[in-house]
């Protein structure tokens, strides 16, 4: 059983932003990449700030805006460090306070290193207060760089720094002699024109700087460089810096500069490793050629040899023919009782001579017949522990392919595990066990299953232990029992069983027959991930990812990532589309989710159609939505099935076949509303978010009685969600309710409505909803007036 990560639940209708641990989220939603922008203040100007924040929200902007105090002991300027970092441009509100504060002068020093574009906003008078050193320096070095300094009242009599005297500035108050006419909405009109300009340079700035710095601070490893046609990417994006554009920085330069190098140098190591190759090639060529020549003449060498034998028997057999004969003619002619005596004499010591050679014979013969006896028996030892070892690893190798195998092999190989446990081999009597658990080669049989991994387990066998835990721990072949599975699991653990330190970790994560204790869970997570778990490590990140700490998730990721492990890949990928932690870029995100997919993982291959569903990051293009969504779902992907419904529903409303997608977001809305009861017992916001688009579809549709049904309907599910009582009074407005309808307009001006792309305007939301209505001729004469009482054009 592998390991299942924390919160995995989902719901049944995506939504973008969060991320399941197990499961990535769903990014289906039709946000694009928008300019990041930092708003650095003085606690004093926390109103205009906030003014400032709404407004651009508004207009398309991600702002970011530091409301944490800063408290004792904080590292404080790493927070705001990171902030900074991930923004494309920082707009400076520059007031008598903020020039004097320090924490906003390290901003502006932290924006300068990091080679920021600076908008210096002056929100009332300076009183004779000069700006940051650093922001003065700012100011000069990129005069011609668009610094804009935006005057919200009158400067009092106080003089600008020199450096701005000669600007045109930027009133965002009524000055009859500067600025007649002034005010907020056109300085604030003049400063979203200044941050439109070069957006695209400048985000591909922070992207650059995110990664750059990444690579920095994890000591400039090579594998964080960049590769292939990223690098003359980023070279073309230096090259081509507009005037009014920030220098890139140091690292900037230097991540680029290493990226190159590491790219030649993998090119001339893969060069001189082809080289390599084919001079050892060669050499092998001519080894084998001198082997063969070598042979070749010890075998002649062999033949001569035998001959020159054969020759030197010959001859040496004839000289002792010769010796003997001329030996037996001097024994005749001896005197005959000399003979005798010495016959006798010779006789009988030949006798004791031979006897004597014979006892020492035996003797030594049988001293070696002892020792050999006894080397055969080592070897024979030997030969044994080295075949119980091969017959442990073959059926190791076996059990792991056994999955690969067809009907009448798996049959063998029970057969195989079924003799060598009836034997006592532990490892066999578990590989048994996982046969009769998953129907290999005989009939499944969960009891049997469990009867085998115990008395593996009770030989002392780690993984038998480790699977008998997971047993306890689903319920198994046995009663669900999660004393019994952590009791298992920790038996395993302790002979150092990684998958079982794994799972015990993941039971106190999330509190599984005991109380939940995150260090405990993260402390054998690591034990885990030490041995190499790719689980172990996915885990961690998760665990990380669930206290927001991004950076320790992203390592985490990145390390089971590099295993294999693709869950991984495609959380690491989220938090790349997400800009979690990270800069986001929806280019890495996809290059993760494809790994991911390749392997087969359903939530990367969703996430891949939700890129191209939505263009982020991508062309968009419902072709390959469709494509990616029909893979995960037919790896049984429920939201995959569910976008996939979206996307017909979209075609037909695309197409002006507004009746058709009304039916299908009707019949969507029923399912979602059928899951979500299932789910939670209730409905809730899944259910009322659909049927708000059943509302959309029937305005376009002219079922304004329906649309205003289903709208009071959703409403009553959330009262507190304003979206839907704009989609009240679109309807009431059409039904000719007009005094209603125009109560609901009115109602939440200037509030700021929550979307799933961010939040906007409350006017804005219905001054782009009457624009869509105009497009397909739906008018009414009311919407007119209802801009005019909002203040907005349409």
């Amino acid at each position: 059983m592998e390991d299942m990560a924390h919160d995995a639940s989902g719901s049944a209708s995506p939504k973008p932003g969060d991320i399941a641990l197990q499961q990535a989220s769903r990014p289906y939603s039709p946000g694009r990449g928008k300019l990041r922008v930092f708003i650095s203040y003085s606690r004093d100007d926390l109103e205009f700030a906030d003014q400032l924040d709404a407004a651009l929200n508004a207009y398309g902007f991600e702002c970011v805006i530091d409301r944490h105090g800063i408290s004792g002991g904080e590292d404080w300027k790493r927070r705001l460090g990171n902030l900074i970092s991930e923004a494309d441009t920082v707009v400076f509100v520059l007031t008598p306070t903020s020039a004097r504060s320090e924490i906003c002068t390290w901003e502006a020093q932290e924006s300068e290193r990091l080679g920021k574009r600076i908008l210096p906003v002056i929100q009332r008078s300076l009183e004779g207060a000069s700006p940051p050193p650093r922001l003065r320096e700012r100011i000069y070095l990129f005069f011609g760089k668009r610094i804009l300094p935006v005057i919200q009242r009158s400067l009092e009599g106080a003089s600008p720094p020199p450096q701005l005297r000669e600007r045109n500035y930027i009133f965002f108050y009524n000055d009859p002699k500067a600025a007649p006419g002034a005010g907020f909405g056109t300085g604030l009109a003049k400063l979203i024109a200044a941050l439109n300009t070069d957006v695209d340079w400048l985000r591909e700035h922070t992207r650059y700087l995110q990664r750059a710095t990444e690579w920095d601070r994890g000591g400039r490893p090579a594998n964080r460089l960049l590769s292939g046609g990223d690098i003359a990417d980023a070279k073309d994006w230096a090259a081509r810096r507009p005037k009014s554009a920030p220098e890139p920085t140091t690292i900037h330069l230097d991540f680029i500069r290493a990226s190159e190098e590491e790219a030649e140098a993998r090119s001339s190591a893969q060069r001189k490793q082809l080289e390599a190759m084919a001079a050892a090639q060669a050499e092998r060529e001519k080894a084998q050629a001198e082997r063969e020549t070598a042979l070749h003449e010890a075998q002649e060498a062999l033949k001569q040899a035998a001959d020159a034998q054969r020759k030197w028997a010959r001859i040496s057999q004839a000289q002792r023919d010769t010796a003997l004969h001329k030996a037996h003619e001097a024994l005749k002619q001896a005197a005959d009782a000399q003979r005798k005596r010495a016959r006798i004499r010779n006789i009988a010591f030949v006798v004791v001579s031979i006897f004597a050679v014979l006892a020492g014979l035996l003797g030594l013969l049988s001293q070696q017949q002892r020792k050999v006896a006894e080397e055969q028996r080592e070897v024979a030892e030997a030969e044994r522990g080295q075949a119980d070892r091969i017959l442990a690893r073959a059926t190791n190798i076996i059990g792991e392919l056994q999955t690969d195998l067809n009907s009448n092999t798996k049959k063998e190989v029970f057969a195989l595990f079924q003799a060598g446990a009836e034997h006592g081999d532990a490892i066999s009597m578990r590989n048994l066990a996982i046969s009769y658990h998953n129907g290999f080669g005989v009939a499944q049989d969960e009891a049997k299953a469990r009867e085998w991994y115990e008395k593996s387990a009770h030989k002392g066998e780690a993984r038998a232990m480790a699977l008998l835990g997971t047993f306890y721990e689903n319920g198994q072949g046995v009663p669900q029992d999660y004393a019994k599975a952590r009791d298992w699991y920790e038996r395993a653990a302790d002979k150092g069983d990684a998958f079982a330190t794994t799972n015990l970790g993941r039971l106190y994560a999330i509190g599984l027959g005991g109380a939940e204790d995150y260090a405990k869970a993260r402390e054998l997570y690591e034990k885990a991930a030490d041995k190499g778990d790719a689980v172990a490590m996915f885990n961690l990140g998760a665990l990380y990812h669930k206290t927001q700490d991004y950076a320790k998730a992203r390592e985490w990721f990145e390390k089971a990532a590099d295993k294999g492990d693709a869950r991984a890949m495609t959380n690491l990928g989220k938090l790349y589309a997400n800009g979690d932690g990270v800069t986001q870029d929806y280019a890495k995100a996809r290059e993760l989710y494809e790994k991911a997919a390749d392997k087969g993982d359903a939530v990367a291959m969703f996430n891949l159609g939700a890129l191209y569903a939505n263009g982020d990051g991508v062309t968009q293009d419902d072709a390959k939505g469709r494509e990616w969504f029909k893979k995960a779902a037919d790896k049984g992907d429920a939201s995959a099935k569910a976008n996939l419904e979206q996307l017909s529903i979209r075609e037909a409303f695309g197409a002006g076949r507004y009746a058709e997608a009304l039916q299908l977001q009707e019949a969507l809305a029923a399912k979602v509303e059928a899951a979500e009861i299932k789910r939670d017992g209730q409905y809730g916001k899944d259910t009322a978010q659909a049927l708000n688009e059943v509302t959309w579809y029937a305005l376009f549709a002219r079922d304004f009685t329906k649309a205003l049904a289903v709208a009071e309907r959703a409403h009553a599910f959330i009262p507190d969600d304003h979206r839907f009582e704009i989609s009240r009074a679109h309807a009431l407005m059409f039904l000719e309710r007009g005094e209603e309808s125009k109560a609901l307009y009115l109602a939440h001006k200037g509030k700021l409505i929550s979307e799933q792309d961010g939040q906007r305007l409350w006017e804005r939301v219905i001054a782009e909803d009457f624009a869509e209505f105009r497009k397909v001729g739906l008018t009414h004469p009311m919407m007119a007036e209802i801009e005019k009482e909002l203040g907005v054009s349409p």
